[in-house]
């Protein structure tokens, strides 16, 4: 009787973002990858291509790297669905765009916003990122930008959110704040969201809440951020969000102030077209 000698596959370890180590999932990549929505035998085939270039020491950003340009090739949308967390990521460098992207998000829930207000608290004055109102409720919200998606949100941001809402909520402004929020485009630590929890601050997130995270509403409700475009020039990107274009949706009657930047036609027609299939019109 033959005994056939099977190797079994080497488990390289990779350094995420936020510097920590892990050993590398082929699983994880593809599970991933069906997330985007591409086909099975696509999942598997690229999977495979990405698992057999990974060493002991790959970054998480050279996988992703290697990912999305093949993911890209084959479905630009499945690439914005794949992309979303590195879309949150490049609403910035300053996170002024974020905070307009988290107003789309209350307004799409029916509030009216105002981004970048101050109110008056019981002891002190407060700038406060994003205000969401309905007649009699008001919700304020904090916003925690990071350009490192390896960034946590640990609880000494959610303290210190909690810590403002008591203020604000005794001061002469705080007559019809209802509810606050703490809002990021990265992660919450375990503590930071069994805090919140207990004290009803509101987070939104990448992993939070649980089933309605940034990532499920984007889908869920179509609110994706031109930077999901995968075929959209960065440097367009960032002539648009200066222009206060957060969303895919705010670019579809777009074609002259897209052509003003510097976009060629079929340039246009091309992000057109693509918005239309993530938007399902």
């Amino acid at each position: 009787m033959k005994h056939t000698n099977l190797r079994p596959k080497p488990k390289f370890r990779i350094i995420k973002s936020s510097g920590e180590i892990e050993k590398f999932s082929e699983k994880k990549l593809r599970n991933s990858l069906r997330r985007s929505g591409l086909k099975e035998k696509d999942c598997q085939r690229i999977s495979k291509t990405v698992s057999s270039s990974v060493l002991d020491g790959t970054t998480s950003k050279d996988i992703y790297r290697k990912t999305i340009k093949l993911v890209k090739r084959q479905s630009p949308i499945a690439a914005a669905h794949y992309s979303l967390k590195r879309a949150l990521l490049n609403l910035g460098p300053t996170g002024y765009e974020f905070e307009h992207f988290v107003g789309k998000y209350f307004e799409n829930q029916g509030y009216q916003t105002s981004v970048g207000v101050t109110l008056q608290g019981g002891i002190v004055r407060h700038e406060v990122d994003v205000v969401a109102s309905k007649p009699n409720y008001n919700i304020y919200t904090e916003c925690k930008f990071h350009n490192n998606g390896g960034k946590k949100n640990d609880i000494k941001v959610a303290l210190y959110v909690k810590a403002r809402w008591d203020d604000l909520k005794n001061g002469p402004d705080g007559k019809y704040l209802r509810g606050y929020a703490l809002a990021t485009n990265t992660v919450f630590t375990k503590d930071a969201i069994t805090y919140a929890e207990g004290v009803g601050l509101l987070l939104l997130g990448v992993n939070a809440p649980e089933g309605e995270t940034f990532l499920d509403i984007i889908k869920k409700h179509k609110l994706y951020p031109i930077t999901a475009l995968v075929r959209l020039k960065k440097v367009h990107c960032k002539e648009l969000l200066k222009r206060e274009i957060i969303l895919c949706s705010e670019l579809l009657n777009e074609d002259k102030l897209m052509l003003k930047i510097g976009m060629k036609p079929e340039e246009v027609s091309t992000v057109i077209k693509d918005i239309h299939t993530l938007l399902g019109l």
